[in-house]
């Protein structure tokens, strides 16, 4: 054996000597500038009569500068090769191969953290030339080439970057990546982040739309007032005017459901809807679920508004304060004990004052009924007296790396109080009596009312290797109070006679809950259990109709379960799985089967399609009546009130190209124990009007981000179609178009939006109306009936410009000014809010909207530190 080792190292000498002997017999003398490599190799081929083997691709765009001096084979092609991954290997005395080396190739799966543990979506995460980023969950999976030397590189705005060696790479386990704040450039005072940094809304991993991170997120008036605001841009929402009541799909507004930091939320409108309970200074992530969401949701049949409350700093202290024309505003956040306990509080308030002045301009309008005598129209100046205010606490233990406590909680208060005069349009005159004594004082209209939020979440969370786990406690209560003076007019008396009415509403929602999920490479299991306990108090004088004969229910109990597993299969990922509830009310289980998937179609991802298809219950409901403001939460029994159920179908298409994306999505909702909000007006709508439903549509979303441009648009198409009995239907058709155009230059940020929607009603027999004949004094038969044609609420479409100027006070301090005007040129503007009645050959329906009343400007100022 040591005789034929000696022998092969032998011969290899021999023969490299006799190739750089033969070689060395030419020396090669030139210079390189800039010269494409092949030529250098075909020069070293004719001088040392070699023959070089090679691929053409690995040379081409490859340029060298170098002078060789006497250079023999070995070092001219050492120079010529420098500073590209190519070498050379002598196979034979006159034949050299160049090739490139044999990197390794490893797949690594892990997940980028901040300081408190939070996920950090879209952090980039950059090798050589190589770029990717972690998904909306901050998880990241990737298949990467690389040698020892290199190095990943992970990156978050505002945070120390993190490195990675290549040959350090784990491959059999999670990598957690944790990157910590850099004190010394917060991300406050970094007043350029360029547009094409934001994250698109056409995410291909998420069934979900993430508003806050996304270009429609940081328009002025999302990023710094109300992030609500992005969210009515999505195609899939329709409400009326600032309301954050959403019609999602075709959808009740009572069919949607709001999380706050996992606390549910039942009235989320400040008065008028400019502003509601949802701080943009604190949020986080604001996710919308337009149906066809997983397991880990229920409790509702349309769509999930998930608001995510980030952590309190546990290393610094931050916070802002400013002032606009709605109100003022303060946020503060303190570690307490460094890097283990922080707390934050926020409050806002607001005054009314420009509320007041649109009710103002509107004053001195008259109240006109055909059938009084003229005499007794009256003229009606309002008076309105409003203030509310929402406030936030959030405290956070850290127990160690792997578990973390908090707890959440919010308030809000809404007053409301407006008054006015009924003074005779033509009061009565006595010529013949001057001195008459002056007449009692005219009577006064009022209506108070009250809104208050209370609501709390306590949480644990826990990372662990193979698992991780959330349990967590909820509690939300909602307390609606009104009183009403009214005067009607009688024949028995000269003198309206006054009446009042009063009611108070109490809602409240105390659920326990725990999501467990099992990893298993690529795949991973969710499980959970779910308990929820409905009360609902209410009290009327007078006692109304639903209170005494249909709403039989003050609480309820329901207990859930649920299971789905996430699965990976070459490109396509799946989630299936299903979510079941015992109702106690009906002693019934009820089963929601539910799927999703998504696959790419090319190797890069760029081009994606989706699907989603489950079944989902409801056992509470709210009725609401936009003509008195008023509305009336009920629990499902199944005798009057059924348990909704709603069956979803949904596939879409993504598509990314340079900086252009799109978004496609058509739906199908088919449902069951829908009920009208006509028969919250009427009680002898009720047994006629709960019935089955029907909706599909269709949601485009394209955007374009630039470095300093950022354009949207989306479009959305809706029908829907409930059907009460065979004869009875009622039908709704939308169509919403929304632009959104944004630039930024340094510390100047301009928006504008414009929001076009087109709504019409069909109604066949949904009352029976006697035909009126054309001439009065011709009898027509008392039972001809006739339904209203088709009509088409006025067209509603608005401009808003929204402006930002960010600018410096201090090394940690900054300052911005924020003007936003709603509504720049249609200042006549209505919107359809909801049909109120069915008459001869006409609808009765509300058409309102704030921004028809004027203009509507806010200019605020805010110091964040």
């Amino acid at each position: 054996m040591r005789f034929l080792c000696k022998k092969y190292l032998l011969t290899t000498f021999l023969l490299l000597y006799t190739l750089f002997t033969y070689a060395q017999e030419n020396r090669l003398n030139t210079t390189y500038n800039h010269a494409p490599i092949k030529e250098a190799l075909k020069q070293v081929e004719s001088t040392f009569h070699v023959f070089l083997s090679y691929s053409e691709k690995s040379v081409d765009n490859k340029f060298v500068s170098a002078t060789l001096k006497n250079a023999d084979l070995h070092t001219a092609l050492t120079q010529i090769l420098s500073g590209y991954s190519l070498s050379y290997e002598i196979v034979d005395e006159e034949f050299i191969v160049i090739k490139k080396p044999q990197f390794p190739k490893k797949k690594i799966n892990g997940v980028v953290i901040d300081e408190e543990g939070n996920p950090m979506p879209y952090a980039s995460i950059i090798m050589g030339n190589k770029h990717a980023s972690t998904k909306n969950d901050g998880s990241f999976q990737l298949s990467i080439t690389g040698n020892n030397q290199e190095s990943l590189r992970f990156n978050f705005l505002g945070y120390n970057p993190v490195g990675l060696a290549f040959a350090d790479l784990p491959l059999d386990t999670t990598v957690v990546i944790q990157l910590s704040r850099n004190v010394e450039e917060l991300p406050e005072l970094v007043y350029e982040k360029q547009l094409n940094e934001v994250a698109t809304i056409n995410q291909s991993e998420s069934q979900g739309k993430n508003v806050k991170n996304s270009g429609i997120g940081n328009l002025p008036i999302s990023s710094t007032e109300n992030i609500y605001y992005a969210v009515k841009l999505l195609p899939s929402v329709s409400t009326t005017g600032f309301s954050s009541a959403m019609q999602v799909r075709g959808g009740e507004t009572d069919q949607n459901l709001t999380l706050i930091d996992n606390y549910p939320m039942y009235q989320l409108d400040h008065y008028f809807g400019l502003e509601n309970v949802i701080n943009p200074d604190i949020t986080s992530s604001a996710t919308l679920y337009a149906g066809g969401y997983d397991c880990l949701y229920g409790a509702r049949v349309s769509s999930i508004l998930d608001i995510g409350l980030k952590d309190p700093p546990l290393n610094y202290m931050e916070g802002n304060v400013g002032v606009s024309l709605l109100g003022y505003k303060g946020y503060l956040s303190l570690p307490i004990v460094r890097g283990k306990l922080a707390v934050y509080g926020t409050f806002r308030q607001y005054h009314g004052a420009v509320e007041k002045y649109l009710y103002d301009r509107a004053a001195e309008t008259e109240i006109d009924n055909s059938d009084d005598a003229p005499d007794n129209i009256y003229q009606q100046t309002i008076t309105p007296d409003i203030n509310y205010h929402d406030a936030n606490a959030k405290i956070v233990y850290q127990l160690n790396d792997f578990n973390k406590l908090s707890l959440s909680y919010l308030n809000s208060q809404d007053n409301y109080s407006t008054s006015y005069n009924l003074v005779p349009k033509n009061p009565p005159t006595n010529p013949s009596r001057p001195n008459a004594p002056a007449q009692r004082p005219s009577p006064t209209n009022s209506d108070d009312r009250s809104w208050t939020n209370n609501a709390f979440s306590l949480n644990w969370k826990g990372e662990f290797e193979k698992w991780s786990s959330h349990v967590y406690a909820t509690y939300s209560q909602n307390d609606r109070t009104s009183y009403k003076v009214y005067h009607l007019k009688d024949s028995s008396s000269r003198r309206p006679i006054r009446k009042t009415q009063a009611s108070n509403q109490n809602v409240q929602d105390f659920s326990l809950h725990s999501d467990q999920s099992i990893y298993f490479g690529k795949n991973s299991l969710d499980v959970g259990a779910i308990y929820t306990n409905y009360n609902v108090f209410k009290e009327s004088q007078p006692s109304s109709f639903f209170l005494n004969e249909v709403d039989s229910l003050s609480q309820s109990n329901t207990l859930g379960v649920y299971g789905q597993y996430n699965l990976t299969l070459g490109r396509l990922r799946l989630t299936a799985g299903s979510r079941v509830w015992y109702y106690q009310p009906t002693q019934k289980p009820y089963i929601a089967p539910r799927i999703q998937g998504n696959l790419p179609i090319d190797q890069k991802g760029k081009f994606n399609v989706k699907f989603s298809a489950g079944r989902y219950y409801q056992f509470i409901r709210e009725l609401s009546d936009e003509l008195t403001y008023d509305s009336y939460w009920i629990i499902s029994d199944e005798v009057n009130v059924p348990v909704i159920t709603s069956n979803h179908y949904i596939g879409g298409f993504t598509a990314s190209l340079n900086r252009h994306s799109f978004d496609i999505e058509g739906y199908l909702k088919q449902s069951t124990g829908e009920m009208s909000d006509l028969i919250f007006r009427n009680p002898v709508y009720f047994h006629k009007y709960v019935g089955d439903g029907n909706s599909y549509g269709l949601d485009f979303i394209y955007e374009f981000n630039h470095k300093r441009w950022y354009n949207y648009v989306s479009y959305g198409y809706n029908q829907y179609h409930k059907q009460y009995t065979p004869k009875e239907t009622e039908s709704k058709q939308t169509h919403i178009l929304q632009l959104a155009s944004m630039y930024q230059r340094k510390r100047w940020k301009v928006g504008l939006t414009w929001v076009l929607k087109d709504v019409s009603y069909d109604f066949n027999n949904l009352v029976d109306i006697p035909t009126m004949p054309d001439n009065p004094r011709e009898n027509a038969p008392s039972n001809t009936l006739n339904a209203p044609t088709p009509y088409d609420v006025p067209l509603y479409h608005r401009l808003d410009f929204s402006s930002q100027y960010n600018f410096k006070l201090g090394r940690r301090v900054k300052g911005e000014v924020v003007l936003t005007i709603y509504d720049l040129y249609n200042q006549k503007n209505t919107e359809e809010r909801q049909v109120t009645s069915v008459g001869n050959n006409s609808y009765e329906y509300i058409l309102t909207d704030v921004s028809q009343l004027g203009i509507l400007p806010n200019l605020s100022f805010n110091v964040i530190f």
